[in-house]
């Protein structure tokens, strides 16, 4: 198919002679005006792609924001999952082992521990940390952190200075002695 668009659509019958020739009329027109004023014709197809580009651009920004946020977010999953299975500490075996209790998504649950890291957990020494919901202790230090990351892989950690803020207050009990074998 040779020839312009005009000739290819008088010859389908789509358009009619008369309605080409005002067209070509009205395009010399504006041309000759544009020479003489110096004022170039709006295009409106350029307008219409530079406004599709604009588009492309914001949308094409968009989508790298939130690849950048997707890997910025497996890269804390996965410091927080070396900080964890690095710095995790052995619960202990055998019969001695105590329940601790401590919630989580507001339900209780237990982990079984020693003796004495049930009592570095009370303390705030030790914390208790979820990964793929599995529970481990670590170190208090490595718990904050984590908790710089991501506050919601840390499930318990007792603040230290809370407890002495409350050993000081005035006890009434503090006269009695707590039987060796209460544990709570």
């Amino acid at each position: 198919m040779a020839g312009s668009l005009q000739d290819q659509l008088l010859g389908a019958g789509l358009i009619k002679a008369q309605d080409a020739k005002a067209i070509k009329t009205n395009k010399k027109k504006a041309e000759a005006k544009n020479r003489k004023n110096k004022v170039e014709l709006d295009n409106e197809a350029a307008a219409l792609a530079e406004k599709a580009r604009e588009e492309q651009r914001l949308k094409s920004q968009a989508l790298n924001e939130q690849q950048k946020q997707e890997k910025l977010q497996k890269e804390i999953a996965a410091q927080i999952k070396q900080i964890i299975t690095s710095s995790s500490i052995f619960k202990g075996k055998g019969d001695n082992l105590v329940a601790y209790n401590f919630t989580d998504f507001n339900k209780v649950k237990s982990i079984y521990v020693t003796a004495k890291n049930h009592d570095l957990v009370a303390r705030g020494r030790v914390a208790i940390a979820r990964l793929n919901n599995d529970y481990y202790l670590i170190p208090a230090e490595a718990a904050t952190k984590i908790l710089e990351r991501d506050e919601g892989s840390i499930v318990l950690l007792n603040d230290p200075k809370a407890q002495e803020n409350e050993a000081i207050e005035d006890d009434p009990y503090a006269d009695y002695q707590i039987p060796d074998d209460l544990m709570w």
